[in-house]
Formats: C-alpha cells, structure tokens, sequence
C-alpha cells in the first residue's frame, strides 16, 4: 500500500528536524488547515504561525496593490538572535499552500525547504 502525502511529507520535515535545520516544520492551506506538520522540542502553538500565515496573504495583497510586487514566494522574519521564521506560498494539491518554518540560528534551509516543496508538488499530482 503506497503511504499517504501527508506521511511522505511529514517523514521528509521529520529528517530535516532531526538534522537541526528546522525546529517546527507545518504545512497549511490557504485557509489555514492543517496538512502536515512535525515539531522539535521548542515549540510555538500551531494557531500563532496560522494567524501570521494568514495575516501575510493580507500583506502579500498590499504588496500587490501599493506596490506592484505579485506572487510573493517567501517571506523571512529574523531576530536579532538570528532565530527565523519562514513564510513559503506555493501552490500545490489544487490550492494555493503556505509552509510555515522556524529555523533555529545560523541553520541553513533553502535547499532543503525546495526539496520539501519539489515533494509536496510531486505528492500532489
């Protein structure tokens, strides 16, 4: 029996967590359901990082209309501890999606967050 998307990506977000690049990896629709997710030992609540998911559609909106920056594919928060949040939209399943990321400091995560998304996209069809 062939496993399901939402096991082949939370087995794929579960080694990159065991490597350390991630802390909290969570997949959601644009509506902010849940797909997939999987957490480290810190964890922030899973309805914060769907309130800001959300609230950066509106943003990326903004962006759109004020000034002309469309399709936006990621969006980065980083403190002074170096510790980032990651913000990805795609589109995937028929829906448009958001990966949301915590990356502890000095962690790298591009070409392990574009492998995540090449197996969410390939999962997908």
């Amino acid at each position: 029996m062939e496993k399901s998307p939402q096991v082949a990506i939370e087995k794929f977000m579960n080694q990159i967590v065991g490597m350390g690049n991630y802390e909290m990896a969570f997949l959601f629709s644009e509506e902010g359901l849940p797909m997939a997710e999987v957490c480290g030992q810190e964890t922030i609540p899973e309805d914060r990082l769907v309130e800001m998911s959300l609230l950066f559609q509106e943003v990326m909106k903004m962006a759109d209309v004020i000034g002309g920056i469309s399709q936006v594919r990621e969006i980065v928060i980083e403190g002074s501890n170096r510790r980032k949040i990651i913000f990805r939209f795609f589109q995937a399943f028929h829906q448009n999606l958001i990966l949301s990321l915590v990356i502890p400091p000095r962690k790298t995560y591009k070409g392990l967050t574009n492998k995540l998304m090449k197996l969410v996209e390939k999962v997908s069809e």
